[in-house]
């Protein structure tokens, strides 16, 4: 599945190409990594409001940076044979349209941080900035899948701010209180699949000048994607004992490590990293609903 692309769309209505462009279905791997770190960080079960303002940030937000990102990379989106069918490119959306898709993405994120707590609206322009700088990372340095990777760790941190903010008066009370063996978990995990995304296109990223892992390792790009992940999983498990979480936990643990291995299964023998890419966002869901269900358990 060399030609696959999350983001392309091919035909359909004006609402079926916003939604492709925004690779909608992509919430909803970074939303349980973020009520995971809500629940984590208060060992219960955060208010309908924080849960829904969770919600409603990392919405606005994505909405924002992944229309910066298609955005910023229009020109080498047209040149590449799997990217060309983007909106951006097509023309289906206009450069306008972009703009006015990210202010508002913007002015959505800082009204939910504001709505949230003093410290999510501290934290949000730092936030904020990480994703939308996202973009131009990987034409300096490969270390732009790890910027990637960070906002995935951002999610998890995030929401234990969300709901643990009211509690602590102090930066480093409130910073103290997050579940970072997750955040970091959360991160390698995402290297893991941001590569899915770059290997197939590595020979033409090296020809336009951009940087990658993939373009950096060449053909050990895939078993440095395996590591990554394999790390992560040794970090989840360091969670689920650090927390003190329980079966459902460390169950859930496992089979996220069964699916990812199931991933590179996919992208190593088959070359189909299309289906390794969305095994990920499968086991992201398994992860943190099983951590979401343990605490709501134990509560």
């Amino acid at each position: 599945m060399s030609g696959w692309d999350p983001g392309g769309a091919r035909k359909g209505g004006k609402a079926y190409v916003i939604l492709r462009f925004l690779r909608i279905e992509q919430v909803f791997f970074s939303l349980p990594m973020a009520y995971m770190g809500a629940f984590l960080a208060i060992r219960g079960i955060p208010s309908i409001r924080v849960l829904l303002l969770i919600l409603s940030a990392l919405f606005f937000l994505r909405m924002a940076g992944i229309t910066m990102d298609n955005l910023a990379d229009r020109e080498i989106d047209a040149a590449n044979p799997r990217t060309r069918t983007r909106p951006l490119v097509t023309g289906a959306i206009t450069v306008r349209e972009a703009w006015v898709m990210i202010l508002v993405g913007m002015i959505g994120f800082f009204l939910s941080a504001y709505l949230v707590n003093e410290w999510t609206l501290i934290f949000s322009p730092v936030v904020g900035a990480v994703v939308l700088s996202y973009p131009y990372m990987k034409r300096f340095t490969s270390f732009a899948n790890y910027h990637l990777a960070a906002i995935q760790g951002l999610a998890v941190f995030s929401g234990a701010v969300a709901s643990d903010g009211l509690k602590f008066h102090t930066l480093t009370q409130v910073v103290s209180n997050v579940p970072w063996l997750f955040v970091v978990s959360t991160i390698l995990w995402a290297v893991g699949f941001d590569l899915y995304n770059h290997i197939p296109d590595a020979q033409f990223d090296r020809e336009m000048g951009l940087h990658s892992f993939a373009v950096l390792l060449g053909g050990r790009a895939l078993t440095f994607a395996g590591l990554n992940q394999l790390s992560s999983v040794l970090l989840a498990v360091g969670g689920d004992l650090v927390y003190s979480l329980g079966p459902i936990s460390y169950a859930a643990t496992v089979l996220h490590g069964l699916v990812m291995l199931a991933a590179y299964y996919f992208a190593s023998r088959k070359g189909d990293f299309g289906r390794a890419f969305y095994y990920n966002i499968y086991s992201s869901v398994i992860l943190g609903l099983g951590i979401i269900l343990n605490v709501a358990l134990l509560s």
